[in-house]
């Protein structure tokens, strides 16, 4: 299942998590819960952490230098 990530676009690009796109639908982030910002010790990659909330549900997103994205576990995604 593939599942989009649409972030504000504000002065300084795509800063801020607004919603998840899966199967045509979208699912509005009703808050962001913490975000962070990381680095992977093995690789030295800078990333961001972001906890959300979208449906009553936490949802973890991982968001690295690129700009790519992706939901970690243990995100509960039962809302798709």
């Amino acid at each position: 299942m593939e599942i989009e990530v649409r972030f504000y676009s504000g002065y300084k690009g795509e800063e801020t998590p607004r919603a998840l796109v899966c199967g045509g639908r979208e699912y509005l982030v009703e808050g962001v819960l913490s975000r962070r910002r990381c680095a992977d010790q093995k690789t030295g990659i800078t990333f961001e952490l972001f906890e959300l909330l979208v449906n009553g549900k936490k949802v973890l997103i991982r968001k690295d230098e690129s700009g790519k994205t992706k939901i970690l576990p243990p995100s509960d995604l039962s809302f798709l």
